[in-house]
This record gives structure tokens, C-alpha cells and sequence, in this order.
């Protein structure tokens, strides 16, 4: 009986033993095919840029941090946001023979694969970008650039400086090449986006000529260098602006000025019986006076376009002119000799009849262009073309007396003008009706032709 039982105990653990070993086989079979399974269905993260594949990272999670430690390292160096230009793919492949790249590798790759734009402020003035800086500081310093610029290309004390179009200053991501340094911004403000062109003065030029030679016209010229007052201030080797600069905003500039004005001396004239109607001296010669003017001016890009004068002070008052006139009347005047010859020269044509004609006057023979003088002092009545006499000037010396210089090449006084015995009044020539170079020389008594010779001196 108790032999029984111990086999039977036998037996059942023996089968106990069997049970558990196809157990633990079963779960270690299970713990393979699982092992197996993860190792074939495990994915990585292939990293691609502008369709280029880079190389393959664990997870998105680390692609992120690569990405914002390389954004970083961008904004440190460059001390602004940045944010890259290109799209950065990220694509679940199997991992079977995928090799994982280290977040050194991948940071270097993508460096290498991105372009990037930088945080910065667009100037814009009106609806127009004119220049894009780093940041609003840079900005505001670019326009008060421009306005000191203007300020100093200005005399006076400064009242204020405005800038008269609106500015708005603008965030947006550039790339890097579009942005400009402060100097940059601040020239291309004031040049505006043209090229300026230049010419040297050379001899012979004048500001119509250069228009001509530049085919540009002249009032445009003119407009673009608004530093030249006249063109006697060209010189050799100037550089002239050959196109109008033209800013891309418009400072206006407020600023109290001082400066001298002469006023004009007047001529006062004083009757002098002792000398003749015609004869006349200067007793006391002229001199401007000078008055010292405050002003508030207004500068539109450093051109003066108005101003207001606040005050006039004279600080040196004029001195006038003082000439003695003749009023000794025509007595005694043949024969005076008080008139001198207006050329030396051979008398080729005497007054008196020439045939059937009557002439009024005396040619003086004189090679053209020599000069011609005034007979005596007193009024330039008429200088100008008159038919047969060609260019003539006629000089009134009062007292009914008159003087006539014919034929002239050109003339060098005008209307109105007095003029002194012995000075320069044109010069010789053969204009109108006349034969050979000459000066025709006539005096008038009330407007009746005398005989010169007997009232010249001998």
C-alpha cells in the first residue's frame, strides 16, 4: 500500500517538472518573437532639406532641439532673431540599417543645407521701403542722421529740423544681404537710388556748353547744381553734377541767420558855373554803407527756399557821390578847343560836300577793333544800330551839344550812362554804310551838324 502511494507521488511530479519546462519554453518564445517584432517595426526620423537627405536622427523631439540649439547659435552671433528660409522635412523610415546621426553631425548638416533670415526694421517713408536696418535704435539713429546732415550743410542757429514726409518703421524677417548699416542707409536717404554722374570742368566750359556736350538740358543742370550762383564760379577741374540728386525724404530746416547788406550810395549832383555845360567831375567818389540783417530762414535739403527778416541794423551808413556839373553856357565855345579826338588817326573824308552830297562829320581812319573814346563828358543818349551809321553812339554834353561815333564794330556803354572824357565808349569798325574801317565823328549844335575840326584841340 504505501509502495503505491509513493509512485503515484513519483509520477505526478515528474509530470509537474514536464508542465513547468514547456511554460518557461512558451514564454521564452513569446519573449523572442516580441524582441523580433520591435526590432523590425521600430522607426527613425530621415531628415531632408529642399528634397536633399541629410541623414536620420532618433525621434522629432530631437530634431527640435537640434533645430533651436542651431536658431541660438544664429541669434547670438548675430544679435537678432532669425528664422530659416527653408522647410525642414522629417519622415518615419525603418530602422534596419539606418545609420543614426549625432546631434553634432545633424547640426553641421543643416547648417550647411539652410539659408536663414534675420529679424529687422524696414525705414518706409510713406507707402515706400527706402532702407532696412537691423533693428528700431539703428533706425531712428539713420534719421537723425540725415536731419544733422542737413543742419550742417546750413549756416545759423537751429530753430528746428522736421522731416516732412510720414516714417514708419516696419518688423519683418530679410535676408541678410538686403540689410544696410547705418552709413548705408543714411547716404542711400540722402543720394536717393540713382547714380550720380559727373563732369570736370575743362577750358572753354560754361554751363551751356556742358548741356550741350551732355545733351542734358540746362535748367535741369542747373536745378542739379544748386551750389553754383553763376557760371563764373566754374573752374578747371570742378566736378559738376550731370543728374539731380533727389532724396528719397525731405528735411526741412528752421534756423535764425545773420548777414551784411550794402546800401546803395546815391549821387548827388552839384551846378558848377565855372565849368562848361558839357564838362562835368566827380568831387567825391560813392561808397555803399552796410547793414547788418537778422533773419529766420527756411531749408528745404539744404537750399534756401524763403526767409523773414526780424531785424536791420546799419552799421555803416552810405557815403554819396558827388558830381559837379557845368552850367556855363555855350559863349565863346569855337575854337575852345575843349573837345578832345575820339582816335588818332588821318582824317580820310572832311566835312562838307562830297560831290552832291553833304557830309555832317569827319572819318578817321582806324583799323577795326581799335578803341574809340568820348570827345567830352556827359549822357549816353542812344547805343545801338542806326541804318547807315551802323552801330553809333550819341553822347549829350548839355547845352544843345552832341556828339556822334559811327561805324563801330561794337559798343561799350548803354543808354543812360555817364560817361568821362577820354574813356573807352566803343570800338572802331565799318558797320552800316561805310568803306573801309573808320570812325565817322560828328558834333551837333541844336542839332545842326558843325565842322569838328574848328572845336577839337589841336
Amino acid at each position: 500500500m504505501e509502495t503505491s502511494k509513493l509512485k503515484e507521488l513519483f509520477l505526478k511530479v515528474k509530470t509537474d517538472k514536464r508542465k513547468k519546462m514547456l511554460f518557461i519554453a512558451g514564454c521564452t518564445a513569446i519573449v523572442v518573437l516580441l524582441f523580433v517584432a520591435a526590432i523590425f517595426s521600430r522607426s527613425v526620423i530621415e531628415v531632408s532639406v529642399n528634397g536633399q537627405t541629410l541623414g536620420n536622427l532618433q525621434s522629432y523631439q530631437k530634431l527640435n532641439e537640434i533645430k533651436e540649439q542651431l536658431e541660438k547659435k544664429y541669434e547670438e552671433k548675430l544679435g537678432t532673431e532669425v528664422k530659416f528660409a527653408d522647410e525642414i522635412k522629417a519622415l518615419p523610415v525603418k530602422a534596419i540599417g539606418k545609420k543614426l546621426d549625432s546631434d553634432d553631425e545633424m547640426m553641421k548638416k543643416l547648417e550647411s543645407a539652410l539659408t536663414y533670415k534675420l529679424k529687422a526694421v524696414a525705414i518706409e517713408v510713406g507707402e515706400k521701403e527706402v532702407a532696412i536696418v537691423k533693428d528700431k535704435t539703428t533706425a531712428e539713429s539713420v534719421l537723425n542722421q540725415v536731419k544733422q546732415y542737413y543742419i550742417s550743410q546750413t549756416p545759423g542757429e537751429l530753430v528746428k529740423a522736421e522731416i516732412a514726409e510720414k516714417v514708419n518703421f516696419t518688423e519683418k524677417f530679410v535676408e541678410p544681404k538686403a540689410l544696410l548699416s547705418a552709413e548705408d542707409a543714411k547716404n542711400l536717404i540722402l543720394k536717393g537710388a540713382i547714380e550720380i554722374k559727373t563732369y570736370e570742368v575743362v577750358e572753354g566750359d560754361s554751363l551751356w556748353s556742358i548741356s550741350q556736350k551732355e545733351k542734358i538740358p540746362l535748367d535741369d543742370l542747373i536745378k542739379a547744381n544748386p551750389q553754383l550762383k553763376s557760371e563764373d564760379e566754374l573752374a578747371l577741374g570742378d566736378k559738376i553734377n550731370l543728374t539731380e540728386v533727389k532724396p528719397l525724404l525731405n528735411v526741412t530746416v528752421v534756423k535764425k541767420i545773420t548777414y551784411s547788406e550794402a546800401i546803395p550810395y546815391e549821387t548827388e549832383v552839384q551846378k558848377d558855373s565855372t565849368m562848361w555845360t558839357w564838362d562835368q567831375k566827380v568831387k567825391q567818389a560813392g561808397e555803399n554803407g552796410t547793414k547788418e540783417i537778422a533773419a529766420e530762414a527756411v531749408f528745404k535739403n539744404g537750399v534756401k527756399v524763403s526767409q523773414t527778416v526780424i531785424s536791420e541794423k546799419v552799421v555803416k551808413e552810405p557815403v554819396n557821390r558827388i558830381v559837379a556839373k557845368g552850367t556855363k553856357a555855350e559863349v565863346a565855345f569855337r575854337g575852345s578847343g575843349r573837345f578832345s579826338w575820339p582816335v588818332v588817326g588821318q582824317i580820310s573824308s572832311p566835312y562838307g560836300y562830297r560831290g552832291s552830297e553833304f557830309h555832317t562829320g569827319i572819318d578817321i581812319a582806324k583799323s577795326s577793333g581799335s578803341p574809340v573814346y568820348a570827345s567830352n563828358g556827359g549822357t549816353v543818349t542812344f547805343a545801338g544800330w542806326s541804318g547807315g551809321y551802323g552801330n553809333l553812339v550819341i553822347i549829350n554834353h548839355g547845352g544843345g551839344i552832341e556828339t556822334y561815333y559811327a561805324h563801330n564794330s561794337s559798343i561799350t556803354v548803354s543808354v543812360g550812362e555817364q560817361v568821362q572824357k577820354g574813356q573807352q565808349i566803343a570800338r572802331a569798325g565799318s558797320t552800316g554804310r561805310a568803306s573801309g574801317s573808320h570812325v565817322h565823328f560828328e558834333i551837333r549844335i541844336n542839332g545842326s551838324s558843325v565842322n569838328p575840326l574848328n572845336y577839337l584841340n589841336k
